[in-house]
């Protein structure tokens, strides 16, 4: 399921024509232009098109789809969920010795701190 949805995700972002810079668009234009299409953090508009991270967070701010989400957690944090089913974090790990079972698929609950591992 999540490889389908990757793939659909992959073909309508490369259908859109790539941002390059355009004569007299400065670095904050390129970032507001990709902001607009792909919604980044204000981290990924900083390291990526070089602006200040206070500029970057005000295109977040001024950006109607992003600007009534609340700020995102600190770096380090961990959001859990509010009640049981809400929010789950996952990871694959790949461990050569288990053999064409290499890929670990591990999945938590991170209200009830359940885990779930499977092998694929």
């Amino acid at each position: 399921i999540i490889a389908e949805g990757n793939a659909i995700i992959d073909t309508a972002v490369s259908q859109q024509p790539p941002i390059v810079a355009v004569a007299g668009l400065s670095p904050f234009g390129l970032a507001q232009q990709s902001h607009a299409f792909f919604h980044q953090s204000a981290m990924s508009l900083h390291k990526e098109f070089n602006v200040p991270l206070s500029e970057a967070r005000s295109i977040i701010a001024a950006c109607p789809d992003c600007a009534h989400l609340a700020p995102l957690q600190t770096m380090g944090t961990n959001p859990r969920g509010l009640r049981s089913q809400h929010l789950y974090q996952t990871d694959v790990t790949v461990y050569s010795p288990f053999g064409c079972f290499k890929n670990i698929h591990v999945t938590i609950d991170t209200f009830s701190k359940l885990t779930w591992a499977t092998v694929a």
